[in-house]
């Protein structure tokens, strides 16, 4: 192992060298002892992206120092979730990402690979610039009772409306593995935006992470393009009796409202849905976030987004859009 991490790492170092003769002393090589026992740290990466000139020779010991430390801290969780969890859970480390549960590690590391690692890939390239510099922990249960008696006995929880949950606190999800990918991707999301955005508005919070509940990947997998799903019924039912709020009233708190829980997702969801669909929402989040600390709430952003005094005229079209998208989903239902 460590005679291939120094074939990998003496490029970065011979790289180094010839900078310092050219342009100064550089600080000397950082200590790899950890990274020879950790194999997800990449060096072979960090490497390339110097050869290729993307990373600056005097920029790569600040990052070989930053990605070690991330995986000491990874390394670290994984300990005190096997603690916590006990010896018939398996855990991996894949920095930034700690991912433990009752399933095997083989099937852990597929759904690092095969879910994780590009819905990642995707939304970092989509909307964060910002990447995470402490461990996010995934937990997988491979079935309902699983689920439901972790989270009961790690967090006290009772989840019989949803299947997955994150704790921000802890940089934690758990998810009920068999239920697909869907709920993965709707956690994961919050996990990685409150590193870009910790401050985000709670409606757009939600509505950007349950957009991708129910979405597929472009051509090229660069890019999650969200679908209709089943909180359309939860709209359609408020249209219908007349109860659904304004889009004003629903930016205006900021919150989900507890009693309203499931209406407000909905509505927040299809906002983000109407949004990308005029592909405007990657822009409307960075605006959102450039002006958080004087468009608390994302109003004015997005009245300047739509170049609108009020959102009274996008409201009204939003709701008709919305109709159209049922109707069509009924359409296409009824040929299958």
């Amino acid at each position: 192992m460590k005679r291939a991490l120094v074939l990998l790492a003496g490029p970065v170092f011979l790289t180094w060298g010839s900078y310092n003769l050219t342009v100064g002393r550089m600080p000397s090589a950082p200590d790899q002892s950890h990274v020879a026992e950790h194999a997800d740290f990449d060096v072979g990466a960090l490497r390339t992206r110097v050869n290729e000139g993307l990373v600056a020779p005097g920029a790569a010991q600040v990052l070989f120092e930053r990605q070690k430390k991330l995986a000491v801290a990874c390394d670290q969780r994984a300990g005190i979730l096997a603690e916590r969890l006990g010896p018939s859970f398996s855990s991996i480390c894949r920095p930034p990402y700690v991912l433990a549960g009752d399933l095997t590690t083989t099937e852990l590391d597929t759904i690092y690979r095969d879910t994780i690692v590009p819905t990642a890939r995707a939304l970092s390239l989509m909307y964060f610039d910002h990447e995470p510099d402490e461990p996010i922990c995934v937990l997988l249960l491979g079935s309902e009772e699983s689920y439901r008696q972790t989270a009961k006995r790690i967090d006290g929880r009772s989840v019989a409306d949803y299947h997955g949950y994150y704790i921000r606190t802890d940089r934690r999800v758990m998810i009920n593995a068999s239920t697909g990918a869907g709920t993965l991707a709707h956690e994961l999301t919050h996990a990685l935006a409150h590193f870009d955005f910790p401050n985000m508005p709670e409606w757009f919070d939600e509505g950007l992470a349950s957009l991708y509940e129910e979405s597929d990947f472009t051509v090229d997998n660069l890019q999650l393009v969200g679908l209709s799903n089943w909180r359309l019924n939860y709209l359609i039912q408020a249209l219908h009796q007349k109860r659904l709020g304004s889009l004003e009233s629903l930016l205006a708190a900021r919150r989900i409202r507890s009693d309203q829980q499931a209406l407000d997702y909905a509505q927040s969801r299809f906002l983000c849905l109407y949004l990308q669909q005029r592909d405007m929402l990657p822009l409307y989040y960075r605006k959102l976030r450039a002006n958080s600390a004087t468009d608390p709430s994302g109003m004015q952003t997005l009245r300047e987004a739509f170049s609108v005094a009020t959102l009274d005229d996008v409201d009204r079209h939003f709701r008709n859009w919305v109709i159209d998208v049922y109707e069509k989903g009924r359409k296409t239902a009824s040929r299958r």
